[in-house]
C-alpha cells in the first residue's frame, strides 16, 4: 500500500475510533450467550468491522475487525485489532457498476452464516444489507456479501472453481468483499464471540476509501 494511502487510512480509522468513543456504554456489544467468554467480562464491549478500499488496487484492500472495551468512565479502549487482505470488485471503482465495481462507502447491517448454500456463494459468509450507490442514479446495490471460495461445509472442491481458492486472482469478486478461506473463518470466529450467527446486526460494517 502506498504511503499516502496508508496516511489517509490512519486518519479515517482514527476518526472512526473517535466516533465510537461517543457511544453509550449501554450500547456496547456483549458476548452472545454460549459464546467464548471474554477475559474482561466485567466490562462492556463494542465491535466494528471496517473495509478500507485501496484506490491503487481494489483487490488488495484491507478488512479490519476491532473490539473496544467500554470502561466505567465511558472511554473505549481498543483491545482487539485484526486485519486481513480483502478485495472488492474486479478493479472497477464505479460503485454503481453491479457485479464489477467495488462496494459503495457507508454503513451496512451484517448477518453471519456459517454454512451458506447459495448458487455461487457457499460456506462461511456475511450477508450485507442493500446499499444505494453514489453517482446520482439512485441505483441500489443488492446481493452483497463478505465471502470466500469454499464448499458449504467450509472445505475445498477442486472440481468447482467457485468452491476452491487458487491464489491472488481470487480476491477479484462480482462487487462483494472477498477474503481467502482461512481469513474469513478467523473473522467469523472473532465475530461469534460477540454476535450470534444468523442474527442481523445493524450498522456493523463501515466501508471507506
Amino acid at each position: 500500500m502506498h504511503a499516502e494511502h496508508r496516511r489517509r487510512t490512519a486518519l479515517r480509522l482514527g476518526a472512526a475510533t473517535t466516533a465510537l468513543a461517543g457511544l453509550a456504554v449501554a450500547a456496547a456489544a456483549a458476548p452472545a450467550s454460549g459464546a467464548q467468554a471474554s477475559p474482561h467480562a466485567s466490562y462492556g464491549y463494542t465491535t466494528r468491522m471496517v473495509f478500507d478500499k485501496n484506490p491503487s488496487d481494489p483487490t488488495n484492500s484491507r478488512l479490519y475487525w476491532r473490539v473496544y472495551r467500554v470502561e466505567d468512565s465511558g472511554r473505549q479502549r481498543l483491545v482487539v485489532n485484526a486485519s486481513w487482505r480483502a478485495g472488492s470488485g474486479i478493479g472497477v471503482k464505479d460503485d454503481c457498476a453491479s457485479n464489477r465495481g467495488w462496494l459503495p462507502n457507508g454503513s451496512y447491517d451484517v448477518t453471519l452464516y456459517t454454512a451458506y448454500n447459495g448458487s455461487a456463494i457457499k460456506g462461511v459468509a456475511f450477508r450485507l444489507s442493500d446499499k444505494r450507490c453514489h453517482n446520482g442514479t439512485g441505483r441500489w446495490r443488492t446481493e452483497l456479501f463478505v465471502h470466500s471460495e469454499m464448499t458449504r461445509t467450509g472445505g475445498q472442491n477442486s472440481r468447482v472453481e467457485s468452491q476452491r481458492w487458487d491464489g491472488n486472482g481470487d480476491y477479484r469478486s462480482n462487487g462483494c468483499i472477498k477474503l481467502k478461506p482461512a481469513d474469513i473463518k478467523a473473522l467469523a470466529s472473532y465475530f461469534q464471540k460477540y454476535h450470534r450467527a444468523g442474527t442481523r446486526v445493524a450498522g456493523k460494517l463501515t466501508v471507506v476509501s
